[in-house]
């Protein structure tokens, strides 16, 4: 899905134009960018956590054995809700089992051999 899908989809849930939807949507991406930006953490309530995590400066080896140095970064990071995870990852049904039954098969009584004794 591409944000102009999301617009439509809302505007179309909200009976609202399209400009005024995109604007919305926009504005909301903005300052969850804007909260990302001063290091603060974004929590959606029912969605998820956006946050920011810092990543020491560190040397690569590549594999052709260069060496480069990798600067220091910031990532960011999202952790889904349980009701998101649960909707992404719903428990297994249980199925029943099906296919032919087995019968009891009866053994013959073994019998004492000569070795045994």
């Amino acid at each position: 899905m591409i944000k102009n899908d999301l617009v439509v989809k809302i505007a179309a849930k909200l009976d609202l134009s399209l400009n005024a939807t995109a604007g919305i949507v926009q504005t909301i991406l903005d300052e969850i960018v804007n909260g990302l930006v001063s290091d603060s953490r974004i929590e959606l309530r029912r969605f998820g956590v956006f946050g920011i995590k810092h990543q020491k400066a560190r040397v690569i080896t590549l594999p052709s054995g260069k060496k480069i140095t990798r600067p220091a970064q910031k990532v960011v990071t999202f952790n889904p809700s349980p009701s998101v995870k649960k909707k992404l990852n719903p428990p297994p049904t249980k199925k029943p089992i099906r296919g032919k039954k087995k019968k009891a098969v009866s053994r013959p009584e073994r019998k004492p051999t000569d070795s045994a004794i």
